[in-house]
């Protein structure tokens, strides 16, 4: 038997006790088992127990099996796991089952249990209160929510009502784990994390106040006949990308049983979870655009804006010579070039990336884009939103967005924007800005955007120094470029210092690899 909301600690524990009881000799009641095991683990409960000074030796002295009625083990498990679930859905913010809640539990339904720990004062008075989390702010009130459970049905109809809600909470917790999981640990991405953190406390807080905790009786999971009808592509998945678009149609499934469910307790409830679920959508979007998009610009570290009026010598010069030098992306920006002279100005540009397998992007205008065959767009924050032009480009194209604070930064991650210029990090040559975003903001990019992010901005060899201390790996130059007496010279400079920097970040890593 496997339980999908328990922690690995908790299963284990459950295990032992079923290993255990096979043996007609057990001295000690099942409950006592339990103590000896979750003190043997190296889980919560372990901890609490010690710091409480609970040894092996106290639990020894446990009521002894013949005190206490004889009931079959998995019953006794399934009346344990019902209890510590609902104290998992009350206490804390992701409803996981730990060893913690399991223990909490034992001293619930057992009073022998209760009064052996409760010499220790682990009482269950203080074990809610040492275990409950304070949900962080919610973008939902407390006071909008109002605990209303089923009326007015039959006894079958709301028990099979509650075994859905319960299904569907299970599925839905479940699958948002596996998604922060692959969030947290393969894109190491802030954002993202912290918007399904709060997606998942929204809901936890939403699913409470429905009533989740009252649902736990109805569950049985022994005869529920689901996982007897599992689908031969459900048992197997090729590829990262296959779990986490699995978990998504999984999590969003469970979204829309919940919410539609949801309206016989409370429809405004089912709004709430309504709102999650198109939370979830966009949170989806922008996992796909980054994951699409990523391996395109991960290589990519010294992007070069072109204006010809701002190059010292013509165009054609200053791309081809510094795309031999290191340049990875070039950008063109003309803001009054007519459309034909454009287009034709872009496809021979296009010809020269191409050659050098450098990106081209085209500043602004997404059907320039288009009909040059460019990689992609780059739009400023009074440009055309990311959305039209996705439509304009397609699913395949690049979108890159300028952004000057972090909040700009999460909205156009979320608007599905594949990179970012972050800046203006020093006075600009080309472009005047009201102000500053300056190094503080390359510092708070460096520890919280994994999307490719470029420092724009006056940056030149001399400070390009400071830029890589702040946290940059990517630079976008113009003018120390384009106006330089030597443009491949300068070229050269820049991206080694860049690509020297990569190279050793990537062999400290190698040498001390995350624990």
């Amino acid at each position: 038997m496997s339980f999908l909301h328990l922690t690995a600690g908790a299963e284990r524990a459950l295990i032992r006790i079923r290993q255990n009881a096979s043996e007609e000799s057990a001295e000690t009641t099942l409950f006592a088992q339990l103590l000896l095991g979750l003190l043997e683990d190296e889980g919560h409960a372990a901890e609490i127990l010690r710091v409480a000074a609970v040894g092996e030796a106290a639990l020894q002295t446990a009521v002894p099996a013949a005190a206490q009625p004889l009931v079959p083990v998995l019953e006794w498990q399934r009346n344990l796991v019902r209890r510590a679930d609902q104290f998992a859905i009350e206490l804390s913010t992701d409803g996981i089952t730990g060893t913690e809640h399991l223990l909490l539990a034992a001293i619930d339904l057992d009073p022998y249990t209760a009064e052996l720990l409760g010499r220790f004062q682990l009482t269950k008075t203080f074990l809610i209160a040492e275990l409950s989390e304070a949900p962080e702010e919610l973008h939902v009130s407390d006071a909008e929510f109002v605990q209303i459970r089923p009326a007015e049905q039959g006894q079958i109809e709301a028990a099979a009502l509650a075994r859905i809600l319960d299904a569907s909470a299970n599925r839905c917790r479940e699958g948002l784990r596996v998604i922060e999981d692959y969030v947290r640990f393969h894109l190491d991405d802030a954002l993202l994390q912290r918007e399904l953190k709060q997606i998942r406390h929204t809901l936890t807080q939403t699913l409470r106040y429905m009533g989740q905790s009252q649902w736990i009786p109805s569950r049985d999971s022994l005869r529920d006949v689901g996982p007897l009808g599992a689908l031969a592509s459900e048992r197997a998945r090729e590829s990262l990308m296959d779990v986490l678009r699995a978990s998504f149609k999984r999590v969003e499934e469970a979204l829309r049983s919940l919410e539609e469910y949801g309206k016989l307790i409370d429809a405004e409830l089912a709004v709430r979870i309504s709102e999650c679920r198109y939370r979830i959508y966009t949170v989806e979007k922008a996992l796909e655009t980054v994951v699409h998009n990523r391996q395109r610009l991960e290589q990519c570290r010294l992007y070069l804006l072109v204006t010809a009026a701002n190059c010292r010598y013509t165009p054609e010069i200053v791309i081809r010579n510094t795309l031999e030098k290191g340049v990875d992306v070039v950008q063109i920006r003309e803001k009054d070039m007519p459309d034909r002279e454009l287009i034709a100005y872009g496809r021979k540009v296009r010809e020269w990336t191409t050659a050098a397998r450098a990106l081209l992007i085209i500043n602004d205008r997404p059907d320039i884009a288009a009909a040059v065959g460019a990689d992609g767009v780059h739009l400023g924050q009074d440009d055309m939103d990311v959305a039209s032009a996705r439509r304009v480009l397609g699913g395949s194209g690049i979108i890159g967005v300028s952004t000057h604070s972090p909040e700009q930064a999460r909205t156009a991650l979320f608007d599905g924007a594949d990179y970012l210029g972050v800046g203006p990090v020093f006075v600009s040559q080309t472009k005047e800005f009201p102000e500053l975003a300056g190094l503080d903001y390359v510092q708070q990019a460096a520890v919280s955007l994994t999307i490719p992010w470029f420092a724009i901005g006056g940056i030149t060899p001399d400070n390009l120094r400071e830029v890589q201390f702040a946290g940059a790996t990517r630079v976008a130059v113009s003018s120390s470029i384009c106006q330089a007496p030597d443009p491949r010279g300068v070229t050269a400079e820049i991206a080694g210092r860049l690509r020297s920097a990569a190279e050793a970040a990537a062999m400290a890593a190698t040498r001390n690899p995350p624990q």
